[in-house]
């Protein structure tokens, strides 16, 4: 799955030309996946590899994506306690619609979504002066990837249609 995000971000998403309040970030589904009681430090290594490949294959400043991957991963854990049980986080379960339920996995995701987006856009800029922009920035960019992040869901991780039935 980690090729798989690498390639769609660097060589589908990062081509993509949506205007500029809207960003395609869909390797932040990545760190979305897995289970509740994954270690902390296993997914800081996840993120900074994740980070470091997107930063080297797609033209831009390098360590952008490092850092908002490192952010995310470093608080994922937090956010998941927010809306998790403390049942549900002893297991090895991965947190979607259907573990979470639509209102607590939408506040995981616009919580996740917003500190990754807050990063990356907040040293893009790196610029007071255009907080505006990029409050904006973030704002758009996160609906759009929570509808990207909510639509794969739908499509690929639907026990009803995965089930055969």
């Amino acid at each position: 799955m980690f090729v798989l995000f690498c390639l769609l971000q660097t060589f589908v998403f990062e081509r993509m030309q949506l205007g500029h309040f809207f960003y395609p970030c869909i390797y932040v589904f990545f760190f979305l996946l897995f289970p509740f009681g994954y270690k902390t430090l296993y997914l800081l290594l996840w993120s900074f590899a994740m980070g470091l490949c997107i930063d080297m294959l797609s033209a831009g400043v390098w360590g952008l994506h490092t850092s908002a991957s490192l952010f995310l991963g470093l608080f994922r854990q937090g956010i998941l306690k927010l809306v998790a049980s403390k049942e549900e986080f002893g297991q090895l379960t991965v947190p979607g619609l259907r573990t979470l339920g639509y209102q607590r996995y939408l506040t995981f995701l616009v919580i996740a979504l917003l500190i990754h987006h807050g990063v990356l856009f907040g040293l893009e800029t790196f610029r007071f002066s255009y907080l505006p922009l990029t409050l904006l920035r973030m704002l758009g960019s996160t609906m759009l990837n929570g509808l990207l992040i909510i639509l794969a869901q739908f499509a690929f991780f639907n026990p009803k249609r995965n089930s055969g039935n």
